[in-house]
Formats: structure tokens, C-alpha cells, sequence
């Protein structure tokens, strides 16, 4: 089930047209709360607009101006959603079973969630884990290597190495030779963009060292750690602040659990350990009956055999006796009723608490049960008007062609330079057929790959939309074995190998129709509602006491 937010953000329903000529300082109070529109004498407050409209901020870019005519649209998706709920309340769906379980359900889900933040609301991160998290997250090692394929010559290597031979002569001359296939001289790399063993191998190593012959998919390598880097990154340490609070959270929600049930519960383990779930006596449907209690909670109904192994067949949806055949039940037991205690002693503490009577949670029930309302009265009064035709999803392809392509796609290798004329020089050599890499080992005046503000194209397909602008100019209408210029704002010039390019190409209508045909049903659905809400609106007393400018 959506939330409120949720249903108003995908159904994007009518602006409202009217507004009265009230200034928001002037705005009607009820129980205390200046009231911005009024639905059948229900209101909205001022509070619930601003809680709305600080969500749609979140999703605007930091800075931008406020749009009034957005602010009254959302308001208006409000009043209509709160007519279509009162409008379920008119057709009774408010007293179906399956809504008032949905709702009850989500209430009591709701009452522990606040528990929760009322746990957490005080816990930060701790800087040390910030730091670790970051680090890794961010850590890049300067690697050169030498490719084999065949692990005699890589031994070969290793041998006269550590006859105190250079990594880069030698390995240059081995590659000269044939022996090697290929030579990396100061790569910069992430593990991720590593062979798994390569990575392995590069992690336990010291600055300096070298590395004994790795064994990968492409061959077998010998890599030399030229250094160990940490870039600064906002980005990454903002997630590696999320990671570390919520770390620090879990932990401090699980200490308070526990801390609950040492308080108010204590276990029966004889009675727990005694059930076998996988014997086939006395059999689920028995244990189903079994009132023998398996947990005492202070001042509450105890769980016996009865309600755990509810809550197996519950949660092995498939049927228990499935699960029985797997062994599975036993060995669940002890966990399903750990949640199941948890679910009981954190509601019994938000009561203790009196957290059902704050505004807080008063206020999501309210809103769940009105995106509940307002989902019955859709399904069940809307969505069955909807028809959806064959022309309609061909027509909505025709129309938005461009919009199901495959991307174009280019593999760039790069080089990177301080001196334009360098890479002028550069660029003609390897459209005179130069090698790439016998190039990039012998070319002087290359800027380091670790600099800061250097871009490395290493020869991954990348997407050409998601390439920097001046490099998608550059690159334009290139062929394979094609290279181009580019100079960067950071006064870097690089020389850009296009080694194979896919083109775009339209995705076949078979492909695509599913995809199309749930968009244009959904923008059927929305204008239904749209015009359904109108009905209501016409009929209904709604009162809008903000004003349009």
C-alpha cells in the first residue's frame, strides 16, 4: 500500500484553479492549526501542506526558487485525494474487512516505528567507523604490470626480478621480446576495476613490493604496488556517514530490544525445545491447537505453541509441510519467535509510552488509511473503466520512438597531457598506426592518472550520453580506430582512442510493448481519476483558503 505522499506524487491530479483572496497570515484556525482548504468541512492544515511540500522540495535542486503554482498543485492533489477518501467512507469500503486489516496492521507497524526513532533519534556515527568505511570505499592502488601467457615467462620474470633487476625495463624488454603480451606502467585502480585475483594479491602487498605470478582469466600476471591513494570524495564520505549511522542505529535498536526483553519476558526453553517441527507427530495442525505457553510477557497475554506456530505457517508461505520435508522448520523456530517477542515488547513499551496518543503518529494512520481509502475507490471504481487498445500502445510508440533505442556505446582508451603540442604529437602517431600501448609506455610528459581532476578512459563500454559534454563533442560520429582531441577545463589535453563504437538502434516494438502498454494504462488511470475527482469536487463543499499568488 502506498503512502499518502506516495499516491498524490503518481497520480499528479488537477491543479486547483480557485483560490480565495485570504493572505496565508489570515488563514481560518481549527483546533489551533491555520486551515488552507477545507474539504466537506474536513480541513487541511497549513502543517500538513508544508510537511507535502517539504518532500517535493527534496527533489528539487538545492537553491531554486519556490513555485507557487507547484505548491497549490500539490494542495490541490490533497483536496482530492481526501474527496475520493471521504467518497470510500460514503460506499462503506472504510468498513471491509480486508481495509481494516490493512489498516490496523500498518497502525501497529507504525506505533514501533516510533518507538524506534525515538531510540535512535540521539545516536550518531562513530568518526573512527566514518573514517575505515571511507577509506575503503575510496581506496585506489597505482599498479604497474606485466600480462603472460604462459606462466614460464611470467616466472621468468619473477626470477630476474629478484636479481634486483627494474620492474619497468625489464618488463618492457620482456614485452619487446614477445614474452609478455601486454605491460600497464602506473595504472590507477579501484579493487572493483581489478581482477578478483589481482586484487587479492595487490590488497596484502606493501608500497613497493612486487607481487608472486598471479594466475587470472586473461593469464598470468606479475604486478608491482607503485603507491596506496585516498581521494577526496564528498560523495563517498556523505555514504560513508549514512553507512556508519545506520550501523550505529541497528546497533542501538537491538541493544534496546534486548534490554525489553530482559525486562519483560522470560522463555519457556523447555517447552521451545521440545517442539519438532519436522517430526510428522503431533503434526502441524495439533501444534496449531497447543495452548502450552513457550514465552511469559510482563503483564501480557503469553505466546504459546499455538501462536509460534502460527507465525511458522505464517511466514513459510509455501505451506508448512513443504518446509517440514526441508528441515526447515526447526530450525527457524528460535528466530521467528525472537521477532515475534520483539514485535510484543516494542508495542508494549510505545503504550507505556502513550506514543499511540502523539500528533506524530496520529497523524500516518490518518494518512494510510486515507491512501488506502483512496486506492479501494481506484480499484474498485476506476481502474475497471480503463480500457487499454492495441492502437493505443502502437500510437504511444510511434510518437516516443526516440525514447526506445538502445544507446550508443564507445570503448575509449586515453592519454592524458600538461602540453597541447605533446599531445598534438601524440594523437598523429596513432593515426599513423602507432600501437596504443607502445605509445603510452614510451610517450613522455603524460599526466599522472592520479591527479586530481584527471579522467581515465580505460577501455570500458561507456554511454556516450553519459559522457563529460566536451568529451561527447569530441568523440561525435567517431568510427573504431578513430582518435581524437580533447582539452578539459582542468587545462588538461587528452588524446582520446576510440576503440569500437555500438551504434543506437530502436528497440523492436515486441520488445517494448509490455513497458509502453503499463505507461499509457497509467496515464489512462490518472486521467480517470482526474475526472472522477471533478465529479466529487462539483458536488462536494471544498473551500481553498490560500491564495494563488
Amino acid at each position: 500500500m502506498t503512502h499518502w505522499r506516495m499516491a498524490l506524487a503518481a497520480l499528479g491530479l488537477a491543479l486547483v484553479t480557485a483560490a480565495t483572496s485570504r493572505a496565508a497570515e489570515d488563514l481560518p484556525v481549527v483546533d489551533g492549526k491555520k486551515v488552507v482548504a477545507s474539504v466537506q468541512g474536513e480541513p487541511i492544515t497549513l502543517d500538513e501542506l508544508a510537511r507535502e511540500l517539504a518532500s517535493m522540495r527534496r527533489d528539487r535542486a538545492p537553491g531554486a526558487p519556490a513555485d507557487r503554482s507547484a505548491e497549490l498543485a500539490v494542495l490541490a492533489r490533497m483536496i482530492n485525494v481526501l474527496l475520493i477518501a471521504q467518497e470510500a467512507g460514503r460506499m462503506g469500503l472504510d468498513r471491509l474487512p480486508e481495509i481494516r486489516q490493512m489498516v490496523e496492521s500498518n497502525a501497529r507497524v507504525t506505533l514501533r516505528e516510533e518507538l524506534v526513532e525515538r531510540v535512535v533519534k540521539d545516536v550518531r556515527a562513530d568518526p573512527k567507523q566514518v573514517e575505515e568505511i571511507y577509506r575503503a570505499s575510496v581506496r585506489e592502488w597505482k599498479i604497474s604490470a606485466a600480462l603472460f601467457a604462459k606462466e614460464e615467462h611470467a616466472k621468468s620474470l619473477a626470477a630476474d626480478l629478484k636479481a634486483g633487476k627494474g620492474f619497468g625495463e625489464l618488463a618492457r624488454a620482456y614485452l619487446a621480446d614477445g614474452r609478455a603480451t601486454k605491460v600497464e606502467d602506473g595504472v590507477v585502480l579501484r579493487r572493483e576495476a581489478m581482477d578478483p585475483a589481482i586484487g587479492k594479491a595487490i590488497a596484502e602487498l606493501a608500497v613497493g613490493a612486487l607481487s608472486p605470478v598471479i594466475s587470472t582469466t586473461s593469464g598470468f600476471v606479475i604486478a608491482k604496488l607503485e603507491d596506496v591513494r585516498y581521494p577526496d570524495s564528498p560523495e563517498a564520505r556523505a555514504t560513508a556517514e549514512r553507512i556508519a549511522v545506520t550501523s550505529a542505529r541497528r546497533e542501538a535498536v537491538t541493544a534496546f530490544d534486548q534490554a525489553l526483553k530482559k525486562k519483560y519476558v522470560k522463555v519457556n526453553r523447555g517447552v521451545l525445545e521440545s517442539l519438532d517441527y519436522d517430526a510428522p507427530t503431533p503434526g502441524i495442525e495439533a501444534l496449531l491447537k497447543d495452548r502450552r505457553v513457550v514465552a511469559e510477557i510482563q503483564g501480557e497475554a503469553p505466546v504459546t505453541v499455538a501462536d509460534l506456530t502460527q507465525e511458522l505457517r505464517h511466514h513459510f508461505y509455501h505451506g508448512t509441510a513443504m518446509a517440514a520435508e526441508r528441515k526447515k522448520l526447526n530450525a527457524r523456530k528460535e528466530q521467528l519467535l525472537d521477532g515475534l517477542l520483539h514485535r510484543k515488547v516494542f508495542r508494549k513499551e510505545a503504550l507505556r509510552l502513550r506514543l499511540d496518543t502523539t500528533e506524530a503518529y496520529t497523524r500516518k494512520v490518518k494518512d494510510y488509511e486515507r491512501a488506502a481509502l483512496f486506492d479501494a475507490v481506484v480499484r474498485k471504481a476506476v481502474v475497471p473503466d480503463v480500457k487499454l487498445t492495441e492502437d493505443q500502445v502502437k500510437a504511444y510508440y510511434a510518437a516516443h520512438r526516440s525514447e526506445y533505442t538502445t544507446p550508443e556505446m564507445m570503448r575509449i582508451r586515453s592519454l592524458v597531457f600538461a602540453d597541447r603540442k605533446t599531445a598534438e604529437t601524440t594523437l598523429e602517431s596513432l593515426r599513423t598506426g602507432a600501437d596504443f600501448q607502445w605509445v603510452a609506455g614510451r610517450t613522455a610528459g603524460q599526466v599522472d592518472p592520479g591527479a586530481k581532476g584527471v579522467l581515465t578512459f580505460a577501455g570500458k563500454p561507456l554511454m556516450t550520453t553519459e559522457l563529460p559534454e566536451g568529451v561527447r563533442k569530441a568523440v561525435a560520429g567517431a568510427r573504431a580506430g578513430d582518435v581524437r582531441l580533447w582539452a578539459s577545463p582542468q587545462k588538461h589535453v587528452y588524446v582520446l582512442a576510440v576503440q569500437q563504437v555500438v551504434a543506437a538502434a530502436p528497440r523492436p516494438y515486441e520488445q517494448v510493448r509490455g513497458e509502453i502498454a503499463r505507461k499509457v494504462r497509467d496515464a489512462a488511470i490518472r486521467e480517470a481519476v482526474e475526472r472522477y475527482a471533478e465529479k466529487l469536487r462539483a458536488l462536494s463543499d471544498v473551500r481553498v483558503y490560500l491564495k494563488a499568488s
